[in-house]
Order: structure tokens, then C-alpha cells, then sequence
């Protein structure tokens, strides 16, 4: 069994043969090769285009988490000053501040119990609307277009 291979291969006769036929090969190779590349040209614009689009989003995307942690950070100190400047208060209101600072500073004293008195009342201590007497028309008028307006609901 021969093996056949292309540096052994003599190929002269082919080419006399092809030599011997009048077949016309009419390619354009330069316009076809000019439209493939523009081709090639417009697809790599587009794909870089796609390609700076989409890391510029990512930037974006970047500068914005960044400014989120600051804020975040933010919030976070502000909530602790919050929460100190409340419990410095709670102690400065507490009871025995202000007792403290109503001795010292106004010079007053706690009420013994047997400095309080009781008082009794022994009507009801019920207040009643005296009516006033109009003395105008004009007066009755315009009470009674309150009243009209009061009870349409305006």
C-alpha cells in the first residue's frame, strides 16, 4: 500500500491539463475584500462602543456605592451623637437634677405633708354660658347666616 503525499505527488500534469482548458476565472477579490473589512471595521466600532458603554456604567455604578457607604457612614455617626445628646439630656432633666438645682440655685424646699391643705367645695363646679341680648338687626342677621352655614356645612 502507497501512501500518497503532496511533497511526492507530481503535479505538473494537472497544471498542463488545466493549461490545455480555456476556463475564465473572473473574481473581484479587492471589492469583496473591501466590503468584508468595512464589515469587520464596523463590527469592532460597534463592540468597542458596547464594550466603553458598558464600563462606563460600571463607573457609574462604582461612584455611587461609594457615595452610599459615605452616607451610610453618615447616618450611622449621626445616629450615635443622636442617641448620646438624648441620654445627656435624660440625665440633666432626671429628678433629682431638677430638685437638686431647685435647691441650690432658686432656694426652694420639698412641702412637708403637713404644709399641704386639702379645700372642699360644696357646690358643682359647673360653668354655664350666659346668653347676651343682641341690640342690633344686623347682628341677628348675621347669626342667623352662621347658623344657616353651620348647618349646610360650609
Amino acid at each position: 500500500m502507497t501512501k500518497v503525499h503532496n511533497l511526492a505527488y507530481d503535479y505538473s500534469s494537472v497544471e498542463e491539463e488545466a493549461l490545455g482548458r480555456d476556463i475564465e476565472h473572473n473574481k473581484n477579490t479587492s471589492a469583496a475584500k473591501r466590503f468584508f473589512s468595512l464589515k469587520f471595521v464596523i463590527l469592532c466600532t460597534l463592540v468597542c462602543a458596547l464594550l466603553c458603554v458598558m464600563i462606563y456604567g460600571k463607573v457609574q455604578i462604582s461612584g455611587l456605592c461609594a457615595e452610599q457607604t459615605q452616607l451610610e457612614s453618615e447616618l450611622t455617626e449621626l445616629h450615635n451623637g443622636n442617641t448620646s445628646l438624648e441620654s445627656e439630656l435624660a440625665q440633666k432633666t432626671s429628678m433629682t437634677k431638677v430638685e437638686e438645682y431647685a435647691e441650690k440655685e432658686l432656694g426652694l424646699v420639698k412641702l412637708d405633708k403637713s404644709q399641704i391643705e386639702y379645700v372642699e367645695v360644696d357646690s358643682d363646679a359647673v360653668a354655664s354660658v350666659i346668653e347676651t341680648k343682641d341690640r342690633s338687626i344686623f347682628v341677628k342677621i348675621k347669626n342667623w347666616f352662621a347658623s344657616v352655614l353651620e348647618y349646610i356645612g360650609l
